[in-house]
């Protein structure tokens, strides 16, 4: 064997096993270590969290239009004369007490019209006695004011009462958009027996009966003036 070229050979060799020894205990570099996670941070919760404020619809701003001597026996709302504002139906019940009746007090309940503007801001736009029938007008089933009931420019007044022989009563009254005002538009009920409930009869009046009544002018005895 030539001695020459086994000197370069030898030295080849253990200059590449050190370069293997090399690679294999070298540290990993700071791009290869797994990045850290950061902890999430939670959001802090307030102990008292703010109440819910007020809005403009609230029940406060129409106080002003219960009279002395009344309080607000009910309150609906919805659109009244067809502008997209909520409006009101308010109906007062009396704060004295009527000691002649046992069943009831016999003092009128005023309903109110009540409309709204853009600002949410109300005016009383017309108000009728008549419409809500008193708490005595029931006669043994007690108080018969039932509620309101708001829908596209109709509203009405639901009753029901009676003793042996039960009956209903609900009286609706229409916006006019051309004279923006509201009128009766139809009357009547139910009666029925107690003992035979599913025998029921139907009276109903419309303005082909009792001709055009104005909401101001209702009496509450239209259904059976003709």
């Amino acid at each position: 064997m030539n001695r020459t070229l086994f000197f370069p050979i030898c030295a080849l060799s253990v200059a590449l096993a050190l370069s293997l020894l090399a690679c294999q205990s070298k540290p990993e570099s700071a791009a290869t270590q797994a990045p850290a996670v950061a902890p999430v941070a939670t959001p802090s919760v307030p102990a008292n969290p703010p109440s819910t404020p007020v809005g403009p619809d609230s029940a406060a701003l129409v106080q002003q239009f219960v009279p002395a001597g009344y309080r607000l026996l009910d309150m609906e709302t919805g659109d009244l004369n067809r502008d997209a504002y909520p409006d009101k139906l308010l109906v007062l019940d009396s704060v004295q007490t009527d000691t002649t009746g046992v069943l009831g007090s016999a003092a009128l309940r005023p309903l109110l019209v009540l409309t709204s503007n853009a600002q949410g801001q109300y005016t009383l736009a017309a108000r009728n006695d008549n419409a809500a029938m008193c708490s005595g007008c029931g006669g043994m089933m007690g108080d018969p004011y039932q509620g309101l009931t708001i829908k596209n420019g109709y509203f009405s007044v639901e009753h029901y009462g009676g003793s042996a022989w039960r009956w209903t009563h609900i009286v609706t009254f229409k916006y006019n958009p051309t004279d923006h005002h509201w009128y009766l538009h139809r009357e009547g009920g139910d009666s029925f027996h107690a003992a035979d409930p599913d025998k029921v009869e139907t009276h109903v009046k419309t303005i082909r009966d009792f001709g055009r009544v104005r909401f101001e002018q209702y009496t509450g005895d239209e259904a059976a003036e003709k």
